[in-house]
């Protein structure tokens, strides 16, 4: 069991307890025994704090950064804003020192000083580089299987650099890592990097906070997602209780939010009513709806497929345009047909017709890295729709006379005796037929 101290800052406590509970109930299954500290105060939020005084806002930090290295611990925080802000004053003090013995000489007072020695952690950054995207993964016990699952990371997650130095400032891919590791598919948006805005409310600008969650939310539910998983409680704020607002006045909007702990310990087997996912202003029940109808679907499919690797097929992509069906017919796109089965929709598969058109040439896995092509995959899709009844009429046809004949074509002996080639001898498509006559009736 491993001590850490948690900075849960002011928004979680006062506000969404559920995060709380979630990160708690996350932080526990890790192995993690939280050391309750008492003394802290606002981080402080910069925004708020260091227009009116650096000396203050440097001050307040240092002090709850000392109460912790005092207790000989490193800090874990799921804020962004209190992540930020320990970011910056610790890469500040470390290289302003005199600064630094001028704010220690004030802590001194109250019996504490800050040298830089812990380490501050994002709880995001403490999942993936701290116990590790695998590990979690490893930890699964109700994938996300089949749901889309939209991230936004929220700014003063990745920014500024060089005071956070976690993952690309622009273009990360860490939490989207471990939503994937969940079993989930995470959705792209062209809002993606977009920051909140929730700043803005604060600031007495309500209406361009508002615009700014509209304008987010609304991508997101375009590409479908079944959820946006948010790091941070302001970004869970102006997602879930000003969508509520949004809601309210009518506008089109329903994107169900989750904190990235939410999301983890339900995935671990939490229940909902444990996670008190019933306090969000916006329902997740139509989340958790469809997280109920996919892992009825997966059951269904892990009958006749290696779902995994359904999965992995699908994700990759990398033969996308290399089947010779597709360069001649555009309209047959097998990694479509992929992802739909993966979204839970085998019966409008088989019954589509489409799948026909996969000539089992074996390109696509020649080409395949992980040696998994699409091949296999359809030729079961055939064998449920024939099973089905949904087979194209030739292929019956023709099924139907090799059961009869053994054979699906006969040699054209007048053409051969022309060329100089002598008879064949006979066949046994009789002994085939006969062998076959005690198939099944549905299969004749």
């Amino acid at each position: 069991m491993n001590d850490l101290a948690v900075f849960w800052g002011c928004t979680i406590p006062a506000r969404f307890p559920f995060i709380e509970k979630s990160t708690r109930l996350v932080l526990g299954d890790m192995g993690v025994r939280v050391r309750e500290l008492e003394g802290h105060t606002c981080c402080p939020e910069g925004v708020l704090v260091k227009p009116s005084s650096e000396r203050a806002f440097y001050t307040a930090a240092a002090r709850n950064l000392a109460i912790v290295e005092k207790a000989g611990l490193d800090v874990v925080t799921p804020c962004n804003g209190c992540y930020s802000t320990f970011k910056e004053v610790s890469s500040h003090l470390i290289t302003h020192w005199r600064e630094r013995d001028a704010i220690n000489d004030r802590l001194s007072a109250e019996d504490l000083r800050y040298d830089g020695r812990l380490k501050v952690t994002h709880f995001a950054e403490w999942l993936t580089d701290g116990i590790g995207t695998g590990v979690v993964a490893s930890r699964i016990t109700r994938p996300l299987w089949g749901l889309r699952i939209a991230v936004h990371h929220g700014c003063h997650l990745l920014r500024p650099q060089p005071a956070v130095r976690w993952d690309d400032p622009l273009h990360p891919r860490k939490v989207e890592e471990l939503v994937t590791a969940l079993g989930a598919r995470v959705v792209d948006y062209p809002t993606r990097m977009q920051c909140c805005g929730g700043a803005l409310d604060r600031m007495g600008e309500r209406e361009s906070s508002l615009a700014f969650a509209r304008r987010k939310l609304t991508d997101v539910q375009r590409e479908e997602a079944d959820a946006l998983v948010v790091v941070c409680p302001s970004c869970f704020q102006q997602f879930d209780l000003n969508q509520a607002a949004l809601q309210r006045a009518k506008e089109d909007v329903n994107v169900p939010v989750l904190y990235l702990s939410e999301l983890v310990a339900l995935s671990m087997g939490h229940e909902p009513e444990e996670l008190g996912l019933d306090m969000h202003r916006v329902s997740v029940e139509p989340f958790l709806e469809k997280w109920g109808d996919r892992q009825a679907d997966r059951v269904r499919l892990e009958a006749f497929f290696d779902v995994s690797l359904l999965g992995r097929c699908y994700a990759c992509q990398a033969c996308k345009d290399d089947c010779p069906v597709c360069k001649v017919d555009p309209s047959f796109q097998p990694t479509e047909i992929v992802g739909d089965l993966v979204r839970g929709h085998l019966d409008d598969v088989i019954a589509g017709g489409g799948l026909w058109k996969c000539l089992e040439c074996y390109t696509c896995q020649e080409l395949c890295h992980s040696r998994i092509g699409m091949a296999g995959t359809f030729r079961k899709l055939k064998e449920l729709a024939m099973s089905a009844g949904s087979g194209p009429d030739p292929v019956s046809a023709a099924y139907r006379q090799f059961l009869e004949a053994g054979v699906l074509g006969k040699p054209k002996e007048s053409a051969r005796r022309k060329l100089g080639l002598d008879p064949l001898p006979p066949t046994g498509g009789d002994a085939v037929a006969r062998l076959l006559s005690n198939e099944p009736e549905e299969e004749r």
